[in-house]
Parts: C-alpha cells; sequence; structure tokens
C-alpha cells in the first residue's frame, strides 16, 4: 500500500474540515438563528443520529457492491450536499427535514469509510502521532474556516457561505479519487461485531459528550457574544489554533508509551473544562476565554480515545464491520445525550446543565480507556516473553 496515500488522507480530512468549519460548525446557532428553540436543535441532532442508525445496514450492502472507496466518495458529495440545503432552512419546515434526512445519510457512508481507511492506512506504532498530524491539519484549517465563514454569515448571508463549504466540500474528494482501499471481507467473519464491543462502548461516550457539550457550548457562545457570527466564528478560530498546537504535542506523549497517564491526565482536563464553561454561561470575555484555554489543553482527547479505537479496528477480524458497529453506539449516545438535553431545555432548566450532562460519561470514557490500554501492555509483555522464550 502506497505510503503516500495517509497523507492523501490528511490532506482530504484537512479540507474536509474547512468545509465542515464553514457548514457543520454554525449549524446550531444558524438555526437558532432563523428561529428554533435551544431544545428543538437539539432534537434535531438527535433526529440525525437516529436517521443514521435506521440507515446504517444501506453501508454494509453498498460497500462490497461498489467499493469502500466508492462509498466513500458518495459520503462525502453527499454530505457536501446538506450544505446549501441548510441555506434553504427557516424554521421548521420541509427544508430543515432534508437537511437532517441528507445529513444523515452523507454522514452515515462518510464517517464509517473514513474510520476505516484511517484504520486500516495508519500505523499501530505510530498511532497517536498520526491523529495528532490530522488533528493538527484539521485545526488549521479550522483556524481559517469559522473565521471565514463568521465574515460570510454577517456580511453576505447564508447562501455565499455554505455555497463555499459545498464548493470546498466536492475539493476534497480530490486527494481520495485514487486512494488504495484496505482490504476487506464480503462475509461477515467470526467475531467480526464482538470485537466492536469496547470500540462501541468507545463512541457512545464520545457521541453522548459531541451533542450534549459541542450544541450547548456553541449556543452559550453565539449568545454570550451578542448572537453575532463574526464574533462567534473568531472565537472558534482562536480555539482551533489552540487545539492545533496542543495535538501535535499530545499524539506523541501516548506514542511514548504513556497511554494510562494520557487518559486520566485528559480526564481531569476534560471534567475541569466542563464546569468552567458551566460557569462561564452569559460572561462574554469568560466564554471566549474558557474557549481557548479548554481548547488547548483539549490536545489529548483525540488522541488518547482514538489510538486504542482505531488499532483495535486494525487487528479485529473486519475493520468494516467494526466501524460499523462503533459507529452505531456513537449514533445511540448522541441521540440519547440530545433528546436528555432537550428535555432539559424544555424545562426551562440553564444550559449549564446540557453542558454537565457530558460529565459522567468523561468517567465512563476513561475507565473504558484504561482497560485497553492496560490490555494492550499485557499483550506486548507476553509478546515479548514469548519472542524471547
Amino acid at each position: 500500500m502506497p505510503k503516500d496515500d495517509i497523507h492523501r488522507l490528511a490532506l482530504h480530512a484537512a479540507i474536509s474540515t474547512l468545509g465542515a468549519a464553514l457548514s457543520y460548525a454554525f449549524s446550531a446557532v444558524f438555526l437558532i438563528h432563523v428561529g428554533l428553540a435551544p431544545a428543538q436543535v437539539f432534537l434535531a441532532f438527535a433526529a440525525i443520529l437516529v436517521l443514521r442508525f435506521v440507515m446504517r445496514p444501506l453501508v454494509l450492502v453498498a460497500v462490497p457492491a461498489v467499493g469502500l472507496r466508492r462509498a466513500f466518495i458518495f459520503g462525502s458529495a453527499v454530505g457536501a450536499l446538506s450544505c446549501p440545503v441548510l441555506a434553504l432552512v427557516d424554521g421548521v419546515g420541509p427544508a430543515l427535514g432534508a437537511y437532517l434526512l441528507l445529513s444523515a445519510l452523507g454522514q452515515v457512508f462518510y464517517c464509517t469509510c473514513y474510520h476505516v481507511f484511517f484504520s486500516g492506512l495508519g500505523d499501530t506504532g505510530r498511532r497517536g502521532s498520526q491523529i495528532g498530524l490530522f488533528q493538527a491539519l484539521g485545526a488549521l484549517a479550522a483556524c481559517l474556516g469559522p473565521g471565514i465563514g463568521g465574515v460570510l454569515l454577517t456580511f453576505f448571508g447564508p447562501w455565499a457561505t455554505f455555497g463555499t463549504a459545498f464548493v470546498v466540500g466536492l475539493a476534497a474528494i480530490v486527494p481520495i479519487i485514487g486512494i488504495a482501499e484496505p482490504p476487506l471481507t464480503r462475509a461477515p467473519p467470526k467475531g467480526a461485531y464482538a470485537a466492536a464491543r469496547i470500540g462501541a462502548w468507545l463512541y457512545f461516550t464520545d457521541g453522548w459528550m459531541q451533542v450534549s457539550l459541542l450544541t450547548a457550548w456553541s449556543i452559550v457562545m453565539f449568545q454570550a457574544l451578542g448572537n453575532r457570527y463574526d464574533s462567534f466564528g473568531g472565537t472558534l478560530s482562536l480555539a482551533a489554533l489552540a487545539g492545533a498546537i496542543g495535538g501535535m504535542l499530545f499524539g506523541r506523549f501516548i506514542d511514548r508509551g504513556h497511554g494510562r497517564k494520557a487518559v486520566w491526565i485528559n480526564a481531569a482536563i476534560l471534567a475541569g473544562g466542563l464546569v468552567l464553561r458551566s460557569l462561564a454561561v452569559g460572561h462574554a470575555a469568560a466564554v471566549v476565554a474558557v474557549a481557548v484555554g479548554a481548547t488547548l489543553l483539549s490536545g489529548l482527547y483525540l488522541p488518547s480515545w482514538m489510538t486504542p479505537a482505531y488499532n483495535a479496528a486494525k487487528s479485529s477480524p473486519c475493520m468494516l464491520r467494526f466501524q460499523f458497529a462503533a459507529e452505531a453506539g456513537w449514533d445511540i449516545g448522541g441521540a440519547l445525550a440530545g433528546v436528555i438535553a432537550a428535555l432539559i431545555c424544555f424545562l426551562k432548566l440553564p444550559l449549564a446543565a446540557a453542558i454537565l450532562l457530558a460529565l459522567p460519561m468523561v468517567l465512563l470514557q476513561a475507565l473504558l480507556l484504561d482497560r485497553s490500554y492496560a490490555l494492550r501492555f499485557a499483550a506486548a509483555e507476553n509478546g515479548a516473553l514469548a519472542t524471547t522464550s
């Protein structure tokens, strides 16, 4: 498999992140701007994940028929198409339904195929650094995207912004047109789904945290910054720059054998960040400071949980079935968090409660990761003993 394939995937991810930073990063606050209540926004995102879960079997049908790369390109194209459809949304109605449907269809193909590609093309011994590199390249793209998107939304409107995101999303397809496909089996091997048990739980915790924390935090930031897209986008850009620095540093920390330490350091940072975010509600200066500071220190997050997840996928009997099951865990976790957060808003509790909803998952994720790194360490020790004897 050509060595440059992982770099082509990284280039694709960076361009795709730029497109997402122009569109998805603004989706929650744009829906608020066009008249949806916070509870409706949470329910809309939960609906996307429920649709993803229902559509998920399509991936298992399509990939053996058309190939992993074509399915990946299809997911990228549909995801890009959802961007201009978002510009049509002006409240609860058909346009919102179309956006939710296209988002779900694009994501269910894109996310599953992307994770299979990265699992197969990445190196087990350098996984943390590679995730950190992807995170850094994505964050650099994210530095530009929100700032540009905020200015476009403020002065030119949603069509210019989300239309640009559509073009960028299509451009992201170019690097993956000839990328080598990881080997896959048509029929599910024995134990293909059972191997994904811990992976599915890890994805469950991440989905829960992403939907509850990031959605609530986006709304909190937008309101604290005077409902201005340019201020909101500029803050996201500053935070992304901080995240780029942290991601590169902390990925190498894991590859040097400090995975279990990284897990608990990350958990402490996450828990502290959640509390600080909840306390910053309604204060513009505090929101900006917490957004930048928390993102700088969050560089451990993706490398710490995705390193064991990707390594487990690569060593599993079938990477496609592993990611199929793991992504289903993400859907369930995110959908549950979205419904509970919507209930919090419906009961007129503060948005800080929706942010703190992520707190129990921090501990659960840390326990799962600690076990994963311990099992990997034990397996490495047993392998070394077998070799010497």
